[in-house]
């Protein structure tokens, strides 16, 4: 939803007209998938107190994963990118919000994983891993969809990044607090990269035909 004048948006549109529509071009399908693998897991009793080393492992690393694709769905799944570059609102504006939709399905299914161990202080620890690897995995995403225009390209692209933080980044820092704070720099500047290269309009369009 874009502004129909530098004043503001059009009559008639408020912030919940907005905030719907981008849901809507966003996907409702990949805004409603954290939450319902939060709700299978829970189901299930994988992410129980008493799943062990196993459902807590999936508990904390499946949700951000299903994050960093849907990321990479909702970015490079923009059919009318030209259109969009042609408008007064940025690029970057739409999608930060269709992704900040998803952020918030992703913090929703992140707490609904974590009250399952409260008031154990494992349940906080699950909380920033699920958030940390999230947020780093969305960037991942959000950057590799603007830069490859492809969601398949993307999506492998997040996939490589969740196997590196498990295999590589965990081992290397091992202090959950220390890994969270890295996500979340490597975050940002993955973010900060994706909004710059949409800031090239022309080369962004000209990306998506290719």
């Amino acid at each position: 939803m874009n502004r129909g004048a530098p004043g503001g948006y059009t009559p008639g549109v408020n912030d919940v007209r907005v905030w719907r529509y981008e849901a809507r071009r966003a996907g409702r399908h990949l805004l409603a998938a954290p939450p319902l693998l939060a709700i299978a897991l829970l189901v299930t009793g994988l992410a129980a107190p008493g799943a062990g080393f196993t459902g807590d492992w999936l508990a904390r690393v499946l949700a951000p994963l299903v994050a960093g694709l849907a990321t990479a769905a909702v970015v490079a799944g923009e059919p009318a990118v030209e259109l969009h570059t042609t408008l007064p609102t940025p690029l970057p504006t739409t999608f930060a919000r269709r992704v900040a939709l998803l952020g918030g399905s992703t913090l929703l299914s992140a707490v609904a994983l974590a009250l399952a161990l409260l008031p154990a202080p494992a349940g906080y620890a699950r909380l920033a891993a699920v958030c940390g690897l999230a947020v780093l995995l969305m960037g991942v995403g959000a950057w590799a969809a603007v830069a490859l225009r492809s969601t398949a390209g993307a999506s492998t692209v997040v996939l490589a990044a969740w196997f590196a933080d498990l295999f590589v980044l965990e081992r290397v820092l091992p202090a959950l607090g220390v890994r969270v704070a890295v996500d979340l720099v490597l975050a940002v500047v993955l973010a900060a990269r994706a909004a710059h290269l949409l800031g090239y309009g022309r080369e962004f369009s000209e990306g998506a035909r290719r």
